[in-house]
């Protein structure tokens, strides 16, 4: 990764002898972030970061690593850190050079493996700069910048992990996607124990929306039942619990959240 920032830099700094960019692909469609999330297909925990086109509901979902995981998941939930990491230090560097993040762009895929480029704007001249999407998209995030994908990306994107039965089966329950509470989340929470479940996205309209749980939220017990992994959450509704009267306790920006609901019959 850090190899990937200097060459961010070093391009940045370029500018002094500019160079034209490439010409735009005009065709590219804007996608949003819909949310990180653990590839519950494969026993090693991979993250995954899936974009959304909210117009016609096409996702792509992109493999990345944990670090990058985590620094696109703690901007998405806007989480403090006490230093910037290595994505906010690109951010600082580009504002301190006064230059502007026009957008990025998903661009290829070829052998499994995505690209990216990044669209700066300094002193009336652009610079495209070739990018991991990961990197890209932490970048896009912190500088309110548009992500963009080319059709072609869209044409050939890989088909979203399918989560396994129980995990499914809670989704349709509760509507909401968990994931393991990794080492990385644990510190930025601020959890020392590093045990809970991490709420990784939750449906409009669910049970779990309409009762109070939001994205971000980590589970700590349910009906005074200690929640320690996924598992834990499977196991308590795969006994049964199908409806009635749901207590959640979850960690929420750092302070603890009680959240009663009725689940539906």
């Amino acid at each position: 990764m850090r190899r990937g920032i200097l060459i961010v830099v070093f391009s940045v700094l370029s500018v002094l002898t500019p160079h034209p960019g490439a010409a735009q692909d005009n065709t590219a469609v804007e996608m949003k972030v819909k949310r990180v999330m653990l590839d519950p297909s494969i026993k090693t925990p991979t993250a995954v970061v899936i974009l959304e086109n909210t117009k016609e509901k096409k996702l792509i979902p992109i493999w990345i690593g944990s670090e990058e995981a985590t620094s696109i998941a703690i901007e998405l939930e806007n989480v403090s850190t006490p230093r910037p990491n290595a994505h906010d230090l690109i951010r600082n560097i580009l504002q301190g050079l006064g230059a502007a993040l026009q957008r990025i762009t998903i661009t290829d895929l070829r052998n499994n493996i995505y690209y990216a480029s990044i669209t700066l704007k300094l002193k009336d001249h652009e610079f495209q700069i070739d990018s991991r999407p990961s990197d890209a998209i932490a970048i896009a995030l912190r500088m309110k910048a548009p992500i963009y994908a080319s059709n072609q990306v869209l044409a050939k994107a890989k088909q979203l992990p399918s989560p396994e039965k129980a995990k499914e089966d809670l989704r349709k329950i509760l509507g909401m996607q968990v994931q393991e509470l990794t080492s990385e989340l644990a510190s930025l929470f601020d959890i020392p124990l590093k045990k809970g479940v991490l709420v990784a996205d939750v449906e409009l309209g669910s049970a779990a929306s309409e009762g109070g749980i939001q994205r971000g939220d980590i589970i700590l017990k349910v009906n005074d039942r200690t929640i320690q992994k996924v598992g834990d959450l499977e196991s308590f509704f795969q006994s049964g619990k199908r409806a009635g009267q749901l207590k959640i306790e979850v960690l929420r920006k750092g302070k603890p959240t009680t959240v009663v609901f009725d689940l539906p019959s």
